[in-house]
């Protein structure tokens, strides 16, 4: 079909109530399982399958105000390549955008934001989408979808997976509302 490419892998994302799980594009093969912790940090621990053992990695959400209100929270990233922070760039009312500067993908951006419009993508500097989240849940089978549009290695999915999650979790549950549970900028 003209102007439309089917992307290269497409993990399907379950919401199981306290728990996420990531299946692969045949989606039979768990890929991930996403655990959170409210009360302290680490907030969100992304784990291989379902191993305790193998950490993908993890998300701690550090809660921020603008003006006296609690607004998004800048995230703090840890990786099995390093520590990385995405913050919240623009003003108040701005589209969220994240930048996220890693080994494995470089500078890149998340932009969107799925509480206006259920949608996320991940673009390189250039604007050439890399990774675009779709949210699934009119069709009551998936959460969502993440369409992964160019070849990564382990290392960046991981990090695709860790950011993408940390970034719809932190829009999907309002985490910056949750500020006495988090660390304060």
């Amino acid at each position: 079909m003209f102007g439309s490419t089917k992307p290269l892998r497409t993990l399907n994302v379950y919401d199981k109530g306290s728990t996420y799980t990531i299946l692969d594009t045949d989606d039979a093969t768990l890929l991930y399982t996403v655990r959170w912790n409210a009360n302290s940090a680490p907030h969100m621990t992304v784990f291989h399958a379902d191993d305790r053992n193998k950490i993908a990695g993890t998300a701690t959400y550090h809660a921020t105000k603008k003006f006296g209100f609690s607004t998004a929270s800048n995230i703090t990233l840890k990786l099995p390549s390093g520590t990385v922070s995405m913050n919240k760039e623009g003003g108040l009312f701005s589209t969220d955008k994240r930048t996220l500067r890693s080994a494995g993908l470089g500078e890149v951006y998340w932009k969107g934001g799925y509480s206006e419009t259920g949608f996320m993508k991940l673009v390189d500097g250039n604007g050439k989408s890399l990774v675009e989240y779709k949210d699934m849940r009119m069709s009551m089978k998936t959460m969502g979808i993440l369409e992964i549009n160019v070849e990564l290695g382990q290392e960046g999915l991981d990090e695709v997976v860790v950011s993408g999650i940390a970034m719809l979790s932190e829009e999907r549950t309002s985490m910056s509302a949750t500020g006495a549970a988090m660390s304060q900028s």
